[in-house]
């Protein structure tokens, strides 16, 4: 039965229908560390120091350890490159994009400790961090023995054709429509023209955008030993997707001879969330950090279409401009706990090695309809998906900082965030893996910092029916950023 829901899955995945299902619950769950190049030039690891607005994405805590008041701004440069392996055929494609990383103000208030009980300092910070980028452009092609009218023959089966539109007007419909697939006279049942040769399959796919963190922090530094700190934070999530699925067939004798099925999803929305933190020094030269985040509760907005094009010996068959499938809904994503433990060595005046370990239950996330919905829906069935496929998981950062003279500052880290599906599911099981480096200059009041950021991820992409041969390609993503923060301390 698992199998079965999860064919169905990644079935409505690969072809891009673009119903809300385990796939968004995934996409707004999992999240990585990103924000000033300092930050980012330690793979995140530097949380238990603090010092940096980056920080607040993990433990808030970190800002009670700024003395000085301080304004700091980072662009990033992002190169995205991806190799697609489709049965023995493979594909390169890249891109660029550029974003603003991180801008963040913190105002730093000191106190007298024998006024104020032993409380140094009291900071009120308000800044953005981006926390995930979306951005990929990935295109593969090579033949095969199957096509994706197959799925939507699979999918139509026991529908009569008066009933498709009602029932899959993005997919399997627009194949009828055009004379992708054909009715069985007689039955509910489809068939295809393309029974012989093989099809030539060229997929692309475009996705852009990101997740940027807005967050309000207060923290506090007590007695130099224990620093607390509380954040509210707003996510703005924008995320865009568009594909285009062609197919030719080598068999010069059928009448149908090629399709294109295209769609386009655009995703906006907010989430809230809540999240604390401490951090101790049992010693002055370690400190360790623990911090919660509540549950994000996101409110997103989905507007999508599909098309389909086919082109036959008598000529090209398309769906009229009013019969175009257009679909909106509105709807909640609930992300997991999460939880964060930090370490951080300082060694003297040779620099300092930052650790730390995130614990997030993807299996926990959950889909629900907006509040006073128009058209509310239970989502009973994603929500098992996602609770069938989706694991609890641990990430894993280190990172160091090498302080070459007291204003030269050289670091470099690793991170690696665990896969979030089940063994055994069917599922890629690859962790996502960043191998990062970064440098800083401070004159005192200015400092720049710059980092270079490559992250490491592949997956299985299924553009239809899994059980059927010839819809998966293996995708190797390589994400390289360039980020460069200039920061001023006001004070």
């Amino acid at each position: 039965m698992i199998k079965l829901l999860l064919g169905i899955s990644i079935l409505l995945i690969g072809q891009q229908t673009y119903a809300q299902n385990e796939d968004d619950a995934l996409r707004y769950t999992q999240t990585f560390f990103g924000g000033t190049a300092r930050n980012s030039g330690m793979a995140g690891a530097m949380t238990a120091f603090g010092g940096d607005f980056s920080v607040a994405a993990q433990n808030p805590a970190g800002l009670a350890r700024i003395r000085k008041s301080n304004f700091s701004t980072t662009l990033n440069i992002e190169s995205m490159m991806a190799n697609t392996d489709f049965y023995g055929s493979a594909t390169k494609d890249q891109g660029t994009a550029g974003n603003l990383s991180n801008i963040s103000y913190v105002k730093a208030y000191e106190l007298n400790p024998k006024k104020y009980n032993n409380w140094y300092s009291v900071q009120i910070g308000m800044g953005m961090t981006r926390i995930k980028s979306f951005n990929q452009r990935i295109e593969y092609g090579g033949s095969a023995d199957s096509s994706i009218l197959h799925s939507f023959i699979n999918e139509a089966a026991g529908i009569p054709d008066s009933s498709l539109y009602d029932n899959f007007p993005f997919s399997s419909w627009l194949a009828y429509w055009t004379y992708g697939i054909d009715p069985i006279e007689g039955t509910n049942d489809y068939s295809t023209e393309f029974s012989s040769g093989e099809s030539v399959h060229n997929r692309s796919i475009t996705r852009r955008g990101g997740m940027s963190e807005y967050s309000f922090t207060l923290s506090g530094n007590y007695a130099n030993k224990l620093y607390l700190g509380g954040a509210f934070n707003m996510t703005r999530v924008k995320y865009e997707e568009t594909f285009s699925h062609k197919e030719s067939f080598t068999n010069e004798d059928l009448w149908l001879r090629n399709i294109n099925y295209t769609g386009s999803l655009d995703v906006e929305g907010l989430g809230y969330n809540l999240r604390l933190g401490a951090i101790y020094l049992p010693v002055d030269w370690v400190s360790v950090g623990l911090s919660a985040q509540l549950p994000t509760v996101y409110n997103l907005s989905d507007s999508w279409s599909n098309n389909m094009t086919t082109v036959t010996n008598d000529g090209t068959n398309s769906v009229g401009t009013d019969d175009i499938p257009y679909g909106a809904y509105d709807y909640r994503v609930n992300t997991p706990f999460k939880g964060n433990l930090s370490l951080g060595l300082v060694l003297q005046k040779f620099g300092s090695i930052g650790m730390e370990v995130e614990y997030v239950d993807y299996s926990s996330a959950s889909l629900k309809s907006r509040r006073y919905s128009d058209s509310p829906y239970d989502f009973i069935g994603e929500n098992m998906q996602i609770e069938n496929l989706y694991k609890s998981a641990f990430n894993y950062k280190i990172g160091a900082e090498a302080r070459i003279n007291s204003q030269t500052y050289l670091r470099g880290g690793f991170a690696l965030y665990d896969s979030p599906y089940e063994a055994e599911k069917g599922n890629q099981q690859y962790p996502t893996l960043f191998y990062t480096g970064g440098a800083g200059y401070n004159w005192g009041k200015v400092y720049i910092d710059a980092a270079c950021v490559l992250k490491r991820s592949k997956a299985d992409y299924y553009a239809y029916d899994p059980t059927i041969n010839g819809s998966m390609a293996t995708i190797d993503q390589t994400n390289l950023n360039f980020k460069f923060t200039l920061g001023l301390r006001l004070d």
